[in-house]
């Protein structure tokens, strides 16, 4: 019968117009025993001073003020201190209504014609006030213990007693199908502590953690802080007080992101781990850059993919004169281009399909649109498969790079920025050989005399979310069921989201002077068997239980830990901390020229471990690793070819 009658109610609300006869009621039968409570109940008096044709006022008087105020409109068992505002505001327009009547009839009546005494009038509006409110509290009482169905709610703590915090709240109980049963607040605010909102209790993050979490079987933990004010520590910080009791963490999105300036509970999202490996926010000169771009046509190279996707969007929001975008990969370009078109309409761009290694086509992109700024991120960059392939590699990373770099000479642009990688700091991987040899090209460059082209090179590790990236790749083998495939226990790698890295590579575009490697602030390493642990808990399951963990072994070419700087580089500051620059070595950019250009002609006529050799003389620290190459010095029939 329980079960009948939850389940009929779950599903319906009260009619308005039963509510307004409700209110009416209230109302009517409060007047009658205000006046009963005047006269000290004596029926003869009580008879003689009530008179049916003031029933005939206050009925019509309050109907205007429930009208008026809406104060019918609201779901009673999801009432709120507004609903109760609008209760009394209602209650205080009808007796207002009953005071001016009275004092009319004080005042114009004759004097046999009765008149509503004013302390009836206080009495009738204090006693309809608390019977209104109260039966609504009732109504929303018994509905929350007796017609939700208990054995379906989750326990729940919102973290964060603020504002936030009580939307969230208003926004859970508003909502029948969230099932949740907000069992407290938690705050870092002593202040807070040990109080309640609503009747709902406030812990300490101590008290939450170290017993009311086991102690009311807590499920779900709901962060509602404005992501201004949480710092990304403090973020991690709650994750690891949550990991130990299996806890689901949620979080509410920012304020900016309500759609039409309101929160549902159906925005309230797991926590991702991207949310939890940036890092806190950077300040960029967004003038600088602005000012930077605005008269500049910028060609970007490997537009249609990650990093250089991210480039052109944030170039379209500097409002950029033109940006032209080249990739050979037709539909990922494509891809960008529907977006672009889709979202701006005043925007000039050009879509290109082209490969950065065609000097016929570069030659004609070059001389149709006289690009001002080159920026190239076009490359071949999945360690493992350049491995097996280290002549495309050569041919992309290495030749396109040359090409565009001398053309960039010839054609007069201001500023080249070559997209880089830690990879290419003492490489153990033919990807990253070729990224640093692509470095000293450009260095080369930048050293001679009368260079006009100001050559400029930006050095970052992994992006969040990149084509390739270790998340993808994770995410993919959890909702496989597992194993997730982690290459060595102790292998850590940096992170950075993808749209602050090509904003640093855009603002040290507009602070250097050429020449320069610019080096970006990092953070800290982040252990992947770690990642890979906090991904599967942040899933829902626990690690090496639920899903396993696979110590798959080192790939070829890969390092346990990466590096941003050459011993030789020394750091110099900028006047943003996040972006320092490498002290430059010097390169004599004859010998660089003819060393790379051998190698570029032997490209498809060597065998692999022969290119590698000739890689290794032009970058010495360069050792394979876990690879299919040697180590062995160059030979000297071969090494006469790249002196």
């Amino acid at each position: 019968m329980v079960t009948r009658l939850s389940n009929y109610f779950s599903r319906r609300y009260l009619p308005s117009s039963l509510v307004i006869i409700f209110d009416l009621v209230t109302v009517i039968i409060t007047f009658i025993i205000a006046y009963l409570l005047r006269f000290n109940f004596n029926l003869p008096e009580v008879s003689y001073a009530l008179h049916l044709h003031e029933l005939l006022i206050v009925i019509p008087a309050f109907l205007f003020a429930f009208w008026y105020t809406k104060s019918y409109a609201g779901i009673i068992r999801h009432s709120t201190t507004k609903d109760v505002t609008r209760i009394i505001f209602a209650l205080s327009v009808g007796s207002f209504a009953l005071v001016v009547y009275s004092s009319i009839t004080r005042n114009f009546a004759p004097k046999y014609y009765s008149v509503i005494p004013y302390s009836v009038i206080i009495i009738q509006f204090a006693m309809a006030s608390l019977v209104t409110i109260s039966s609504r509290l009732l109504v929303k009482s018994i509905f929350n213990e007796w017609f939700n169905n208990k054995t379906e709610l989750k326990n729940v703590l919102i973290f964060g007693a603020g504002r936030l915090g009580q939307i969230t709240r208003n926004a859970l109980l508003k909502d029948d199908t969230s099932n949740v049963k907000i069992i407290g607040y938690i705050d870092d605010n002593p202040n807070f502590q040990n109080k309640r909102i609503a009747g709902i209790p406030i812990f300490s993050p101590d008290q939450a953690f170290e017993k009311i979490v086991e102690k009311k079987d807590i499920q779900e933990l709901i962060i509602a802080i404005d992501k201004k004010k949480l710092t990304l520590k403090r973020k991690r910080e709650i994750v690891e007080y949550c990991q130990p009791n299996n806890l689901v963490i949620k979080e509410i999105p920012s304020v900016s992101n309500w759609l039409d300036g309101k929160f549902t509970s159906g925005e309230i999202k797991k926590i991702q781990i991207e949310d939890l490996l940036g890092r806190e926010a950077i300040s960029f000169n967004n003038k600088n850059i602005a000012e930077g771009v605005k008269d500049a046509v910028v060609l970007v190279t490997g537009a249609a993919g990650s990093i250089g996707s991210e480039i052109v969007r944030q170039l379209i929001k500097f409002n950029t004169k033109h940006v032209i975008l080249l990739d050979k990969a037709e539909s990922d370009l494509y891809d960008l281009q529907t977006e672009i078109d889709s979202e701006n309409t005043d925007i000039h761009f050009t879509a290109i399909v082209g490969d950065v290694t065609n000097e016929i086509n570069l030659r004609k992109i070059f001389e149709k649109y006289s690009p001002s700024i080159v920026i190239n991120a076009a490359a071949y960059k999945h360690v493992p498969l350049m491995e097996e392939f280290p002549g495309e590699a050569i041919r992309v990373n290495i030749g396109g790079t040359k090409l565009l770099a001398n053309l960039s000479i010839e054609f007069g642009v201001n500023k080249f920025v070559l997209v880089s990688t830690d990879k290419a700091v003492n490489p153990t991987n033919v990807m990253g050989a070729t990224k640093r040899i692509s470095e000293i090209y450009i260095q080369s460059l930048a050293q001679k005399q009368n260079c006009k082209t100001q050559f400029i090179t930006t050095r970052f590790g992994n992006v969040l979310g990149s084509n390739g990236s270790v998340i993808p790749l994770f995410k993919k083998q959890i909702e496989k069921g597992g194993p997730i495939t982690v290459t060595h226990e102790d292998i850590t790698r940096f992170f950075m989201t993808i749209p602050e890295a090509c904003l640093l590579v855009l603002e040290a575009c507009f602070m250097a002077k050429g020449g320069e490697i610019f080096v970006f602030d990092m953070g800290e390493p982040i252990k992947i068997y770690n990642l890979a642990e906090k991904m599967i808990y942040l899933s829902g399951f626990i690690p090496n239980k639920d899903i396993k963990i696979k110590i798959s072994g080192l790939r070829p070419g890969e390092k346990l830990f990466e590096e941003v700087l050459k011993e030789q580089e020394d750091l110099l500051p900028t006047y943003n901390d996040k972006i320092l620059i490498g002290r430059t070595l010097k390169h004599d950019h004859n010998k660089v020229n003819r060393k790379v250009a051998h190698l570029l002609a032997y490209v498809d006529i060597y065998d692999n471990q022969s290119l590698v050799d000739y890689m290794r003389d032009l970058v010495p620290e360069f050792h394979s690793q876990n690879s299919y190459y040697s180590n062995k010095p160059v030979k000297e029939d071969k090494k006469s070819l790249v002196i």
